[in-house]
């Protein structure tokens, strides 16, 4: 999609004009649902506003859709309803997908936010193509991505962004911006985005409720075989998400995340300061991150489905220590250690490369953790389960909790009874 500029009136476009425009929107959000019922809640959640001179269509974080009335007439014209209805497929995806709030939790420039909303529109633009809508000449594709970034549909929106700034691809050579719904500031023609919305806009709480509609309308949807297989997908992982890790953690190093964020108590490890003669009085401490360690199944079984998995596994595992105050250590292994580094942040994970591809044995990897110090409070072991593992766990690691997250669930018989087994997959 290409930025446009929005102005007051189009001049030569009659009101009838801009009538008939308004009518074959909402006929093609009809036409669309009809076909593709499960995302009905979506898009009747979606309001019409009308932007002449916008040339374009955009979405805003509040769920709006914005339209040109000439452009609409313009395309409709020559290629039907079908072409509209790809429009609305488009722009319901990105704020689906939550691209709002994945643009801000990178941290990122705003300059940069446009290379963004180029990734974000090359995966739901395969979301249109998925639903057999049709693909404009200027619309972004994986085929008219950059070959040398090798960005694939199995990739997410932060790992082909990545891919497309190690490209230097800038704000001065790209002109997409599907609005704040595609993430970053509101755009001048838009509509405010904070405070009550007064036109119904959807806020956040709602806009949360509508995501969980439409991935139970496709979780539905799907036994009938009329969804396609990437937002059956999506909805798995929104309605049963592979692991709540701030809960999962709290669970597995209760010592260490006993005492809650910003509350103290008191402990002889830090003498007061107080002086009392006769005795000696405990300080004040803090509570201390939790000590986690993730091993990272690298070898040749794993798809690059699964390696996925594991980046976005690892997105949450960083969010969850102790909201990146303390450090994971991510130990890549095959058949032996790869490399071992830490992540803190979203922008750690991001810019990580999984490399291996050959035998597997998760034992190595489980060894290089049991030997690090500190010792963990917790490993997470992100596999498929096609590998050996050890019988009892390695000598550094006997008060560790050890937690094996499976995408092949049929694997957990073979994970032995000292590991905590959870399993990811669909």
């Amino acid at each position: 999609m290409t930025r446009g500029r929005a102005i007051d009136t189009v001049e030569g476009l009659s009101p009838a004009d801009r009538a008939d425009a308004r009518t074959w929107m909402q006929a093609a959000r009809a036409w669309t649902i009809e076909r593709h019922p499960y995302l009905d809640t979506a898009l009747s959640s979606m309001l019409l506003v009308e932007r002449p001179g916008l040339g374009t269509v955009a979405v805003d974080s509040r769920w709006r859709l914005y339209y040109d009335p000439e452009r609409v007439l313009a395309l409709v014209r020559p290629h039907g309803i079908a072409v509209l209805a790809s429009d609305w497929v488009h722009e319901v995806m990105h704020v689906l997908r939550d691209h709002p709030d994945r643009w801000d939790a990178l941290g990122e420039p705003p300059a940069r936010q446009p290379v963004f909303n180029i990734a974000g529109d090359a995966l739901v633009n395969a979301d249109v193509d998925d639903l057999d809508l049709p693909i404009l000449d200027t619309d972004v594709t994986f085929d008219r991505l950059p070959p040398a970034a090798r960005c694939t549909r199995t990739m997410t929106t932060e790992e082909v962004y990545q891919r497309l700034l190690a490209l230097g691809i800038t704000v001065g050579s790209s002109r997409a911006d599907c609005g704040s719904g595609s993430g970053g500031l509101q755009r001048p023609w838009e509509e405010a985005l904070e405070g009550e919305p007064e036109d119904g806009s959807a806020d956040e709480g709602r806009a949360a409720i509508i995501r969980e509609e439409t991935a139970r309308g496709i979780r539905a949807s799907r036994q009938s075989g009329d969804v396609p297989a990437t937002l059956a997908l999506w909805a798995e992982a929104f309605l049963d998400p592979s692991v709540d890790w701030r809960a999962e953690l709290r669970s597995v190093v209760s010592r260490r995340l006993g005492l809650a964020s910003g509350v103290t108590d008191y402990s002889f490890t830090r003498p007061s300061r107080r002086r009392v003669a006769g005795f000696s009085l405990p300080g004040m401490v803090g509570p201390l991150p939790p000590t986690v360690a993730a091993v990272v199944d690298t070898s040749g079984s794993m798809t690059k489905d699964e390696l996925a998995q594991c980046l976005g596994d690892l997105l949450g595992l960083a969010r969850a220590v102790s909201g990146g105050q303390g450090a994971v250590t991510v130990v890549q292994c095959d058949a032996t250690v790869q490399s071992v580094s830490q992540i803190r942040s979203q922008r750690d994970v991001l810019g990580m490369q999984l490399v291996g591809g050959g035998g597997t044995d998760m034992g190595a990897g489980l060894e290089a953790c049991g030997e690090m110090r500190p010792r963990p409070d917790a490993v997470v072991v992100m596999t498929d389960g096609h590998t050996p593992w050890p019988d009892e766990p390695a000598a550094g690691l006997a008060s560790a909790t050890v937690v094996a997250l499976l995408s092949a669930p049929g694997m957990a018989s073979r994970v032995p009874d000292w590991i905590r087994v959870i399993t990811v997959g669909n």
